[in-house]
């Protein structure tokens, strides 16, 4: 894979190479899209939903702009995602660059949503653009801009990131998710995570999330304020296939699942599959993801 280069702080193989991610709709509407706990994009779906600490790729506007800027890639990515809980089809295209001289990255996305809760059929929109920003080789900032447009949240509204790299093997990460335009009914959110990587080819990942609960898009008996996430997994590269594993506890719904995935990769790109499966918990789905990603040679 010639055309990525690694900022000389990221330690992972060339199979990181822009990861350029599908959508993983788990409700429909506001609540869905709020901060990649349901999102997280086809390689961290494998993962349990954590990679915030290493957002390459496409994971970079799902769950942490900054990250963007911890790989030099340019890649340009298709996917489709089916889930049982409410019939969702979700289709996402995406272009990520960060090959710029400064390894100042930017993302262009679109997702297309629909669902039939209940048999209603619905369908949803988020498009967007996002900035990652290198202070050295240590800190990395990131913002996000994206709009919805779906039954119960419409409007604009940004996400922010930070990852930091105190040492070669570790990476942390923070993220606040729909900051901006709280009347659009998109929950707000913070994130954070870790990522750990002792041994060449092996990412060991944690991530946790706080959100607030939409009382629009969740059951109107609810009286939690908030949901809480915990989710963790590996990821090992080898040169043409990556393995992951994960699971955790989906705070909203409370299910607790595991998921896994597989990567198939070439000089000129990748194929990626991943899935879910709720293990606990009296709402449980199954939730499979399938992207294709073209590795542009860098100018």
């Amino acid at each position: 894979m010639t055309s990525a280069t690694y900022n000389p702080t990221m330690r992972s193989t060339a199979i990181n190479a822009a990861t350029a991610s599908l959508v993983l709709a788990v409700l429909p509407g506001a609540q869905a899209w709020a901060d990649g706990t349901a999102l997280p994009g086809t390689r961290p779906l494998g993962t349990g939903g954590a990679m915030r600490a290493a957002a390459t790729g496409d994971a970079g506007p799902m769950l942490n702009p900054s990250g963007i800027s911890l790989l030099r890639s340019y890649t340009a990515e298709g996917a489709y995602q089916y889930g049982s809980r409410d019939s969702t089809h979700d289709a996402r295209v995406s272009v990520v660059d960060s090959t710029s001289g400064l390894s100042i990255g930017g993302a262009l996305f679109y997702t297309f949503h629909a669902a039939s809760p209940g048999g209603v059929s619905q369908t949803g929109h988020l498009a967007g653009a996002s900035l990652s920003f290198p202070l050295g080789d240590v800190v990395f900032i990131g913002v996000t801009g994206k709009y919805l447009h779906y039954s119960d949240a419409r409007g604009f509204t940004v996400d922010t990131g930070l990852t930091i790299r105190p040492a070669q093997f570790l990476s942390l990460a923070a993220v606040g998710y729909n900051l901006t335009n709280p009347g659009n009914s998109a929950p707000q959110a913070v994130g954070g995570g870790a990522c750990l990587s002792l041994v060449p080819g092996l990412l060991l990942l944690v991530d946790s999330v706080l959100e607030r609960v939409s009382k629009e898009s969740t059951n109107p008996q609810e009286t939690r304020s908030s949901a809480y996430y915990v989710m963790g997994g590996g990821e090992y590269l080898a040169r043409t296939v990556a393995v992951r594993l994960g699971g955790g506890w989906d705070g909203l719904n409370r299910n607790g699942y595991l998921s896994g995935g597989l990567s198939f990769v070439s000089g000129v790109g990748a194929l990626d599959v991943s899935a879910r499966q709720d293990i606990s918990g009296d709402r449980k789905g199954t939730f499979v993801g399938v992207s294709a990603r073209l590795f542009v040679p860098a100018p």
